[in-house]
C-alpha cells in the first residue's frame, strides 16, 4: 500500500498527488498561495486523466470498478491531503511543502477558500466514514483503525470551525 501512517501525508499515493500539485500549480506561483477549490479540482483532474491513460482497452466491468471503487478511494485521499494541508496552516499559520526540484521546503504563505470550498471538503471527509466507502473499508481491519477514524473527525472539526467563522478568507 505504501502507507506509514493513518495521515494521507502519510502515504506514497498521497506524496505523489503533492508531487503533482506542485509540479502543475504551486510552482507557477512561486509557492505563494494555496487556492483549495483549484487544487482540489487539479487533484480531480489527475486521477481521472491517470485512469483515462490506462484504461485503453479495457473492458467495462473494470471501467464501472473504477468508478464504483477506486476513484471514490483515490479523490478521498484527495480530499484528505487538502484538508490536511489547510489544517496544519490553520494550526501552525504556515504550510511546507517539499519541493522535488529544487530539494527544499517551500512554505505556502496564503490559503484561499470560500465556504463553499470547505463544504465540498467537508461533505467528502463526511462520507468517507460510511463503512461502505472504499476508503473506510480499507482502514476497517487495520489495527490504527479507530486512530484513523479520529483523525478525519478532526479534519472534519476543523473544516467545519473555518465554516463556522464565515466569510470567503484567506486563512
Amino acid at each position: 500500500m505504501g502507507s506509514w501512517g493513518i495521515r494521507a501525508h502519510d502515504s506514497d499515493y498521497g506524496l505523489d498527488l503533492l508531487g503533482v500539485v506542485a509540479e502543475r500549480y504551486l510552482r507557477g506561483i512561486k509557492y505563494k498561495n494555496f487556492y483549495v477549490k483549484h487544487i482540489t479540482e487539479l487533484m480531480r483532474a489527475y486521477i481521472v486523466d491517470a485512469f483515462v491513460k490506462e484504461s485503453n482497452g479495457w473492458e467495462s466491468h473494470y471501467i464501472d470498478f473504477f468508478y464504483e471503487y477506486t476513484f471514490p478511494y483515490k479523490f478521498a485521499e484527495a480530499v484528505m491531503i487538502v484538508a490536511e494541508c489547510f489544517t496544519e496552516y490553520r494550526e501552525k499559520g504556515k504550510y511546507l511543502i517539499y519541493d522535488y526540484k529544487s530539494d527544499r521546503k517551500r512554505r505556502i504563505t496564503n490559503f484561499i477558500y470560500s465556504c463553499e470550498d470547505l463544504k465540498h471538503l467537508l461533505a467528502e471527509l463526511q462520507s468517507v466514514l460510511d463503512p461502505k466507502h472504499p476508503l473506510c473499508e480499507s482502514w476497517r481491519e487495520s489495527d490504527s483503525f479507530s486512530e484513523w477514524q479520529l483523525h478525519i473527525k478532526t479534519l472534519c472539526n476543523v473544516l467545519s470551525e473555518a465554516m463556522n467563522e464565515g466569510g470567503d478568507v484567506n486563512a
